[in-house]
Formats: structure tokens, sequence, C-alpha cells
């Protein structure tokens, strides 16, 4: 067999024309994946029923959790800590040299805690709307966590923290951590 002035050996033509059918047939085609991670931390209920209101210390709460994402003070010498839990669900799918397609979808949730003087006085979780971004679109800008701004003025950070609606009113009682 001969491709313009090369001279191509019939074995070797032969396996040039397998290949299509060889990856057909062992599926390397199509291909598709699922991954899943998660960041910031996984703040389980046994991490929660650990906190014991007016008695665990902010710090603990650092050791335990790491950084917040934000600290606001608020006007009443309350300390307010935000901690943002992320799983990502990556969903893809490759057709060999034709196409690709991907999907993300982000589901967070939010964790409030109280403290005043140096303890923590109460606790709250909040599952935020989740998004999907596909391969197609970019992620939305604005910030996901429902809820009320605090006033950049007693912001400790630049970002202003965002506190649910539904929090439990602050008095300085005790409550339990809700459930995500």
């Amino acid at each position: 067999m001969s491709v313009g002035a090369f001279q191509l050996s019939p074995r070797f033509a032969a396996a040039i024309l397998a290949l299509p059918a060889i990856a057909l047939l062992s599926g390397c085609l199509v291909t598709s994946g699922r991954t899943v991670r998660e960041t910031g931390p996984q703040i389980s209920e046994s991490a929660l029923r650990a906190i014991e209101y007016n008695k665990t210390s902010t710090e603990w709460l650092i050791a335990a959790f790491g950084e917040p994402q934000n600290r606001v003070c608020l006007p009443d010498g309350a300390e307010v800590l935000r901690y943002d839990s992320d799983v990502r669900t990556t969903e893809g799918s490759y057709f060999f040299m034709l196409a690709a397609s991907s999907a993300n979808k982000i589901e967070r949730t939010c964790w409030w805690f109280e403290t005043r003087d140096g303890k923590v006085v109460r606790a709250w979780g909040e599952k935020c709307d989740p998004i999907t971004v596909d391969s197609m679109s970019p992620p939305p800008p604005n910030d996901r966590a429902a809820g009320v701004s605090v006033p950049a003025a007693t912001a400790t950070s630049a970002t202003p923290s965002k506190t649910p609606e539904n929090a439990p009113d602050s008095g300085s009682g005790a409550t339990t951590p809700s459930a995500p």
C-alpha cells in the first residue's frame, strides 16, 4: 500500500486501520467519572456535642476547626465566628476526540459560633442553596450564605459576615445546635 511518496507495509496499514476498532471494543471511546471533594472543616454532630456552652473556649474552636472564614465583633461585645464547609461533586463524560462535558455541584453548610468573654454561648448551622456549574457556564459571583449582613464597621475582616435570619435570639441562654 502506498500513501503519497511513502510505501506502507500491509501489516502496518492493517494495524493503523485496526486501532479505531480496538478502541471501540475496549470501551475506551466513552468514559465518565464522578469525584467528591470536601473543603473546609467538616463539622460533625459528635464535634457539636463536644461543645459545652459557656465552658468551651474560642481557642478550642480554632484548634478543632481551624481559623474561621470570618470573625465579627458585635456592638454588644459578642464575637461570631463563621465556618464554611463545602462538598463539591464533579461528574464528567469524555467522548474520544469529539466532546467532553462536566458539571460541578457545590453544597455549602455555614456554621456560626457566638462567643462571649472567650466562651461559646451558642452555635447553629444552615445549608445554603446548592450551586451547579457546568462546563459551559461560570459560577455566580455572589456569596451563597443566606441571611442579613452585619454592618462593615463592626466586622474584623474586609468581608461582612452573614448571619441567618432565623438564628436563635441573642439572649445569653445556651441553645442546642441545629442539625444541618
